[in-house]
């Protein structure tokens, strides 16, 4: 595991060591409008103007607030532990979840993790801060503390999410009375605005990108009936299989005359697919 770590330039690859444990997503397999409003595409979407990015940021960012609000307020629980109506960086997430969804910020494995990581540090500085009588007249001391462990607790474990930070100051400078319900509260919640999300951008847009990274994810080994018998292949070349729609092979981007066929395990931004389309016209 050591040739995952650069020792030389102080880098850790989490992904190394996580993506060969997480199989690929099998939404190609559900039926289509199940596996359209999940993000899978056999193409990448058009490229949008601002005005209908615009019309469905309002939509989204509106119901998504509304819901995570609305449901939270008929939970008893929370409201005994003095909830607030709406956990303010949740306004954040909302604009990068149905504003700028082609960014990794906004993806599933962002959005979720980091406000669990956050909410989690934030309630435990807070409580171990108002152990002692001095620190608890300072909480801007934890909650800058709080802020900054999850900010690089977020770069190391590749999720990172921006409302995430506020989610960790306000844990230690105003959720003591909420206490450890606060990570309930912004794990419904995150999840709450990805259903949403998935809902609302998948009408005319594509969300998510990815569900937990943009690298190619390993898929179910197939077994080599060729190689059984001791015949070897190219190191490159794809695994044999009985079914054809299985054969493993290397991601890659495709540039036909007039078309640009992307795989769903690799992400591309609207600008760079707007490039790629360039490309394949001049091929006319």
């Amino acid at each position: 595991m050591l040739r995952n770590v650069d020792f030389s330039r102080g880098h850790v690859d989490i992904d190394l060591f996580l993506n060969p444990l997480i199989p690929s997503p099998p939404w190609r397999w559900l039926p289509r409008p199940i596996s359209h409003f999940l993000g899978y595409r056999d193409k990448p979407p058009k490229a949008l103007g601002n005005l209908v990015i615009a019309f469905w940021s309002l939509v989204g960012v509106f119901c998504g607030v509304l819901i995570v609000a609305e449901v939270s307020l008929h939970i008893p629980s929370f409201q005994s532990h003095q909830a607030p109506v709406i956990v303010a960086s949740f306004g954040a997430a909302a604009v990068l979840e149905f504003s700028a969804i082609d960014s990794p910020f906004a993806q599933p494995r962002n959005a979720i993790l980091s406000q669990i990581m956050a909410s989690t540090l934030g309630i435990g500085i807070g409580r171990l801060f108002a152990l002692n009588p001095y620190a608890s007249s300072i909480p801007q001391v934890g909650g800058a503390l709080a802020c900054a462990i999850t900010t690089a607790l977020m770069v190391l474990t590749k999720t990172v999410h921006p409302p995430a930070g506020a989610t960790a100051l306000l844990a230690v400078t105003e959720g003591y009375e909420v206490g450890w319900f606060l990570i309930l509260i912004m794990l419904l919640g995150s999840v709450l605005m990805q259903v949403v999300a998935l809902l609302i951008n998948n009408i005319q847009r594509r969300f998510p990108v990815y569900w937990w990274t943009p690298d190619p994810l390993p898929r179910p080994e197939i077994e080599d009936t060729e190689s059984a018998r001791g015949e070897k292949e190219a190191p490159w070349a794809p695994r044999a299989s009985d079914d054809d729609s299985q054969i493993t092979v290397p991601a890659q981007i495709i540039i036909q005359e007039g078309r640009v066929l992307v795989p769903d395990n690799v992400w591309i931004t609207a600008e760079e697919m707007t490039c790629l389309e360039k490309i394949s016209q001049r091929l006319r």
